[in-house]
């Protein structure tokens, strides 16, 4: 008996091993585009975790842009799941996806659906967290990623298009010859229409896109940068100027990156403009925590690196550090400190949202803070002595009003009815998080609206971020007890 346990656990053991590392699968679903696919699937990796759908350019395969962009040293490093759909020489004589054909650009049809049906054998096959299913790609396969975003909403949280274009930009071979020459373009509700019409029936939240684009491209033109911003703000309902712009983005000089929020200000849309960049993904080859990747004929070194900063939109890289400071603050609030652990030798650079400044501590690992009244990230990047970067590492910080919703759709009311009780007037339940001086939460739970909630922490000030479907409050709240 001891023997044939021994046997069965070897056997599962062997399984599981089996089970880790590149694997090819040749049975998805019924694959309507014929496709290929491939997973890679990182040791180590426990729990529910978040699944990349990377596809390759034309004239590649699944192993260029595995190797290439460093996906899977990324996938190793942060424990994520990828899956690589390739296409075949029968569909595409250029190995090129066919996102510009009429039959493989809509929901549940040709390689969409195929793509999409290889999500589902990993939602099925492996504890994948179905909140963060993202997908991206260079070229053909940036342009099918538009492509996912639009026919899938309800499965991909992000995506991240190198060097691609707007969804139905093309619905033939001529037009996106045209596409590819920058001389497409159409308003920006005229783009969000394509996408918003693709699944009518849809009333969930969109995906947000990040852009990476080199300015000297010469198979994608730069135009279809601002196209695709276009399309998704208007997806978005943003406008189209950037709220932020940041030029020699994470040192940089030659990286420009333009954030545009939506009405919550995270960002909905991000562009990466890569000044004298061609048709590549862009890189920061070595082995420090920012770089990955090899370079190769559409692989360009350029000290940026375009996978990991999109892992890094898609908030799936595990941080080398965490931030301390305060998630939420009043309109116009001074003096707020933000900090990280600090290393020797390492100078530190801080990015904070629209309308804030820094007061004191940029370069240093702690600074202090004056909001204006847009809520957005706090960002640090540590720069080590060996020139190796840590993070960025980032904080969402809400901006509200004393008092007041941020929204008008919803209006919540906070009344002190004791030392330390509180009533929540609303319409629908809502989120409750106290902060500490320091910036520690206190108190997080979900308060039924029309209720009470009590705090036991003792006396003191305390600051309130209260959150429901369509509303924010922030208030200075003074516990008796």
């Amino acid at each position: 008996m001891l023997k044939k346990l021994f046997i069965l656990f070897i056997f599962s053991v062997t399984k599981i091993l089996a089970q880790t590392g590149w694997l090819p699968v040749s049975s998805f679903g019924t694959n309507p585009g014929a496709l290929n696919m491939y997973s890679y699937v990182p040791i180590g990796i426990s729990g529910a975790a978040p699944l990349v759908v990377a596809m390759h350019g034309c004239t590649q395969n699944a192993v260029t842009i595995a190797t290439e962009a460093g996906w899977n040293t990324l996938a190793d490093r942060h424990k994520f799941y990828v899956v690589y759909p390739e296409q075949i020489a029968a569909n595409n004589s250029s190995n090129c996806f066919n996102w510009f054909q009429t039959g493989d650009q809509d929901r549940n049809q040709g390689e969409a659906y195929s793509i999409k049906q290889m999500v589902d054998y990993m939602k099925t096959h492996y504890n994948i967290d179905t909140t963060k299913i993202f997908v991206t790609g260079l070229s053909a396969g940036a342009c099918m990623t538009t492509v996912m975003l639009a026919c899938y909403p309800e499965i991909f949280a992000k995506g991240a298009v190198m060097a691609g274009a707007p969804f139905k930009s093309a619905t033939n071979f001529s037009q996106a010859v045209s596409v590819g020459q920058g001389s497409v373009t159409k308003t920006p509700a005229a783009w969000g229409t394509l996408v918003t019409s693709e699944y009518p029936g849809y009333t969930g939240a969109y995906p947000t896109v990040a852009v990476f684009q080199g300015s000297a491209d010469n198979v994608i033109n730069i135009a279809n940068e601002t196209e695709i911003m276009k399309q998704w703000t208007n997806v978005h309902q943003c406008d189209q100027t950037a709220d932020i712009v940041l030029s020699s983005y994470n040192g940089n000089a030659f990286v420009t990156k333009n954030i545009f929020n939506d009405t919550n200000g995270v960002p909905a849309v991000e562009t990466y403009t890569l000044s004298g960049m061609g048709h590549a993904v862009a890189l920061d080859t070595g082995q420090c925590y920012q770089q990955c990747g090899k370079t190769g004929t559409y692989a360009y070194e350029v000290y940026f690196s375009s996978a990991f900063f999109a892992a890094y939109f898609f908030d799936i890289l595990i941080p080398p550090y965490t931030m301390s400071g305060l998630q939420a603050v009043i309109a116009n609030q001074n003096g707020v400190t933000y900090s990280v652990p600090v290393t020797g030798g390492s100078t530190y650079n801080w990015i904070v949202p629209a309308g804030a400044v820094i007061t004191s501590g940029q370069g240093t690992n702690q600074i202090n803070v004056n909001f204006g009244t847009t809520s957005g990230y706090i960002e640090v990047t540590e720069t080590q002595s060996n020139n190796c970067k840590n993070g960025p590492v980032k904080l969402f910080v809400t901006v509200g009003s004393t008092g007041i919703s941020t929204y008008a759709k919803e209006e919540i009311k906070l009344i002190q009815t004791g030392s330390n009780i509180f009533f929540i007037k609303g319409e629908s339940n809502v989120q409750v998080k106290l902060y500490n001086c320091l910036g520690e939460i206190i108190f997080n739970e979900e308060v039924p609206a029309n209720s009470s909630f009590q705090v036991t922490k003792g006396g003191g000030i305390y600051l309130a971020e209260l959150k429901a479907k369509n509303a924010t409050l922030v208030k200075k709240l003074v516990v008796l007890n």
